[in-house]
């Protein structure tokens, strides 16, 4: 069932303004906490990347999956993968980012701005930790310095491909990133759903807004304070659909649980047992290369919930 709830739009340009004199900053940082809290997802504008580039970025996804099955198969199968079952491809690079220059002749800039778009992404990623770390009520380099690593970080670009029945127009079935948080942006065909009190909400695409959710690392350390929200990409009738999105995650070797500001230094019992990153990430692979016949066995971060 479809819900008329809006996921909140936020200014962030404060954070990008020498001559700020604080209000704008501590309205954003308050709209932030209030998203994070009811959805787990909002869509910032003026965020320091030039539409240019995105729009560019777009422009060489839409290029590169435009080619012959023949050449993409020729990219290594860690970065390219299609799925038939779901009619879903994906194109995914990982640090260090080290860009597969494909198809140079036809591509000439693909490398090139790929990269640029990589720093981009990483630099208004830096911004966002230390926002949330203020919407947690932390010190604003807390969550920088928690992570402290960039071997998880991912950029994902995808492609849907229409679908002939309403019975096969999940592109991506219901999930939560696991990580700390992603950032994405999509063409102008709508998809992107997110489940808020048992209600899907379409979010409306939007050139010039990017969107950010809160993966399952923050609510842990929040100890449910901040939601990561579940969602989905609904592939098109009659037309393709492309995105792309940048994953913020932690090093596979952290250990994650609440931490004590949300728990024992307020007289709250930890709703999470610690565990490794790398411990869940493959669960979480798991899901995918080998998913179970009931989609109720699908591992999420309650795996690690404590019964109280």
């Amino acid at each position: 069932m479809m819900a008329s709830f809006d996921i909140p739009t936020i200014d962030v340009s404060p954070f990008f303004r020498s001559d700020e004199n604080g209000e704008g900053k501590t309205k954003a940082i308050e709209q932030i906490r209030e998203a994070c809290v009811n959805f787990g997802f909002f869509q910032i504008v003026n965020h320091g990347i030039p539409f240019e580039l995105l729009s560019q970025t777009m422009d060489m996804y839409k290029n590169f999956f435009a080619c012959s099955d023949e050449e993409k198969l020729a990219v290594p199968s860690d970065n390219y993968l299609k799925s038939t079952k779901n009619s879903v491809e994906n194109l995914v690079f990982r640090f260090p980012f080290s860009v597969v220059d494909v198809f140079p002749n036809k591509l000439p800039h693909f490398k090139q701005v790929l990269e640029e778009m990589i720093s981009e992404f990483t630099k208004l990623g830096v911004v966002l930790e230390g926002i949330i770390s203020e919407c947690l009520g932390l010190p604003p380099d807390f969550l920088p310095n928690y992570r402290n690593d960039r071997s998880r970080d991912s950029l994902l670009g995808l492609h849907y491909l229409p679908v002939v029945t309403q019975d096969d127009n999940i592109g991506k079935p219901p999930h939560e990133d696991p990580g700390f948080f992603t950032i994405l942006y999509q063409d102008e065909v709508k998809g992107l759903e997110v489940l808020k009190d048992d209600h899907w909400i379409p979010i409306a695409p939007s050139k010039h807004k990017l969107i950010v959710n809160i993966g399952d690392v923050i609510q842990v350390l929040s100890n449910n304070k901040f939601k990561s929200a579940t969602h989905r990409a609904v592939s098109p009738s009659e037309t393709d659909r492309y995105s792309y999105a940048f994953f913020y995650n932690v090093q596979g070797a952290k250990w994650v649980e609440p931490l004590p500001q949300f728990t024992e230094e307020i007289g709250e019992s930890p709703k999470y047992r610690g565990f490794l990153f790398e411990e869940y990430h493959q669960l979480r692979i798991k899901n995918r290369s080998n998913p179970p016949d009931r989609p109720e066995d699908l591992i999420h971060i309650t795996h690690y919930s404590i019964s109280n």
